[in-house]
């Protein structure tokens, strides 16, 4: 038995009585706001009674029940969440004994053993790609002692080796160990106390003020109830960001610390292959069920998780992931490969620190270095292909996707998916140059006197392919930088290269960064005239004809997409006040504004109809709708109210209008990358 873990940090120690203090200063005032609902009870009841004993008639019996009632409302908004329902449900998932799954129970005896914790009270199989430490968080589990649930996902299990699948158990036990996961009930209860009071009581005032009917009198009464409420309620919202930062600062270290328990009782070079394939994994995962779910009730899946897998060496192939015991292998430079992001800012609301610097922590933890285990974790569980489809079903209940629709097979499936993806399988053609970048050339005919003998693979290499991502990051950061400058006050401090920087010093760096952009994207450009002239100097005459025709249409159409793009974005601003409630006269002020901004985005859907590039692909109903808009003569309000019709016109023609200009454009971009492809094949 392990009778040396590794200890608490210092940085953890501190994070911790930062959380223990917010939790208590919520709490306590939350208490003292019970205490000033239950005075006012008191209070506002001796008036009550003192208005009776003056004189009892109908005015006097209605004021006294006011002012009563009053406090009575204050304190029951306080305290109603007590007596709500747990929707804590585990319909979802399959629990497992250990006569169900003996090997699973055994990995499991041998963490407990090491890490020196209770047994979970009960084990239970999930759909998901993850596992978890959970029970069942009831007001009365702040006081009472509750035993913890363990809840491990087939999507997990699916895609590790059983050697990863201890790293990553021994993680949750790790957990299981942190006395400060306490906190986290404490926490729980105050985000119920406070999704209840502030963001889920609209209902609640809506029933004083209908319990006040319609007598004046008693209204008023509603009223200071409601007007009470909102000011309770302001103060409970005041503290918790306060409690929730602080509370995410502590589980961001608690994660740190159940790494480095995991890390001890296993290996780190386990560990960090199951954490590095995590996001791969669930991508995977993710992608297959929404597959079934754009499909609109057409197919059904047998077997998630044999699509997962499906999925992961669909993806794997395009980014040149190697497979190692049966599963692809990740390195960290995988996932910064296309993050050139220099700016880091610490996200205070996240629960979990970022992937790249969990494996910095896990690389420097000590370890016992425990034997791996490279079978796959499928292998511990009996009657695995059986409990798939089971979750499948499950999984697909809690999605509400109904029981209809073809039942297809994983052969099926990746046919289906490779057909509706077939611009994913176009860009990796090119090493995912394209994913990021589209083929823009202003003339390409000035380019053909000049083609030259180029090498294929040297116009779609890592180098250029970093040139793509690097123009991103740069974009992306000059964003970042732009709004640190304008809002100081929101974030004081950033780093930039590694340095700590005040965010008032972001306007200083964004010079720099502009003429980083400039390079790069000269770089790119270069690149994309040595990429036309090469396939033009291998094609064919014909080939040659549509190659110049096809970079001439995506120029045309990158011009007319920025146009009609910013046109659509202005006209859909002036749409937001339809989205929100307002007095009257606000709603007919914000519609004298639309009519007006009307006329000229009218202008512009006539010109996408008539004299465009993109009327070839406008079909007769996209047509209608566009044309039916551009004639009509709306008002979208009269008599105090919307008129409903006109404003679900408006919502079909943005929808229509936004599909339009991605479609084409995506169209014409893959139809240049085909014919590329082609002229390659024939080469």
């Amino acid at each position: 038995m392990t009778n040396n873990l590794p200890k608490i940090s210092k940085a953890y120690q501190s994070k911790l009585i930062s959380a223990i203090v917010s939790v208590s200063a919520f709490f306590l005032i939350y208490l003292l706001l019970i205490l000033i609902s239950l005075l006012m009870i008191f209070l506002l009841g001796y008036g009550a009674v003192k208005l009776l004993t003056i004189k009892v008639n109908y005015f006097t019996i209605f004021g006294a029940a006011g002012l009563f009632s009053v406090g009575l409302f204050v304190f029951i908004f306080l305290i109603r969440f007590i007596f709500r329902k747990s929707d804590y449900s585990t319909r979802h998932l399959i629990e497992v004994s250990r006569s169900h799954q003996p090997e699973l129970f055994e990995m499991i005896d041998e963490i407990v053993t090491e890490t020196k914790v209770h047994p979970p009270k009960k084990v239970f199989l999930s759909p998901d790609v993850n596992a978890s430490v959970s029970y069942n968080s009831v007001f009365w589990s702040m006081f009472l002692p509750v035993k913890k649930n363990l809840t491990i996902g087939m999507g997990l299990i699916n895609t590790t080796t059983a050697g990863e699948l201890k790293t990553v158990l021994a993680h949750e036990f790790g957990h299981f160990s942190q006395r400060s996961m306490k906190v986290g009930g404490y926490v729980n209860q105050a985000e119920k106390i406070i999704f209840e009071t502030v963001y889920n009581n609209k209902d609640y005032e809506n029933f004083i003020m209908e319990f006040s009917g319609s007598n004046a009198f008693f209204k008023i009464f509603g009223l200071i109830s409601v007007s009470f409420i909102n000011a309770f309620q302001y103060i409970l919202k005041s503290i918790s960001n306060f409690l929730f930062k602080n509370h995410a600062s502590l589980q961001r270290e608690m994660e740190y610390h159940a790494d480095a328990i995991s890390t001890f009782v296993t290996n780190p070079e386990e560990q960090i292959s199951s954490l590095l394939r995590l996001e791969l994994s669930d991508a995977a995962f993710n992608y297959a069920v929404n597959f079934y779910i754009e499909s609109k009730q057409k197919y059904l899946p047998k077997n998630l998780y044999e699509n997962q897998v499906s999925l992961m060496k669909i993806f794997s192939e395009r980014n040149n992931h190697p497979y190692a015991n049966g599963l692809p292998r990740i390195d960290i430079e995988d996932l910064t490969r296309y993050n050139k992001s220099r700016i880091e800012i610490e996200d205070q609301w996240s629960s979990h620190p970022d992937i790249a610097k969990r494996v910095e922590r896990i690389k420097k933890n000590e370890t016992r270095n425990t034997a791996r285990n490279h079978k796959p974790a499928e292998a511990i569980i009996k009657g695995y292909e059986k409990i798939c489809e089971t979750l499948t079903a499950k999984y697909l209940t809690l999605l509400q996707i109904k029981n209809v629709g073809e039942v297809i097979d994983g052969n099926t499936f990746t046919t289906l998916y490779l057909e509706n993806n077939i611009y994913q399988n176009l860009i990796s053609g090119f090493n995912g140059y394209y994913e990021r970048h589209n083929p823009i050339l202003e003339d390409p005919e000035t380019l053909i006197e000049d083609s030259g003998p180029d090498h294929e693979a040297d116009l779609f290499s890592d180098k250029k392919v970093s040139l793509v991502y690097e123009k991103a990051g740069i974009e992306q950061d000059l964003q970042t930088l732009q709004y640190l400058a304008t809002q100081p006050k929101e974030i004081k401090t950033f780093r930039y290269n590694g340095a700590l920087h005040k965010s008032k010093q972001a306007v200083d760096i964004i010079p720099q960064l502009e003429n980083e952009l400039k390079n790069v994207t000269a770089e790119l450009r270069k690149n994309d005239k040595s990429i036309f002239k090469y396939y033009y100097h291998i094609g064919s005459n014909e080939h040659r004809m549509s190659l110049i025709s096809k970079y001439k249409k995506m120029s045309a159409i990158d011009k007319e997409f920025d146009e009609f793009q910013a046109s659509l974005n202005e006209f859909i601003g002036y749409l937001q006040f339809m989205a929100v409630t307002l007095p009257f006269e606000e709603i007919r002020k914000h519609r004298a504004k639309l009519l007006k901004a009307e006329k000229p985005f009218k202008q512009k859907i006539r010109n996408l109809l008539e004299s465009s590039a993109y009327k070839e692909l406008i079909t007769d109903e996209e047509s209608r709708i566009l044309q039916q808009f551009a004639d009509s003569e709306y008002i979208y309000f009269n008599n105090n109210r919307y008129l409903q019709n006109e404003v679900d016109s408006v919502s079909l023609l943005i929808e229509k209008y936004q599909a339009l200009l991605n479609t084409y454009y995506l169209n014409t971009k893959q139809e240049l990358l085909k014919l590329q492809l082609e002229i390659s094949k024939v080469y």
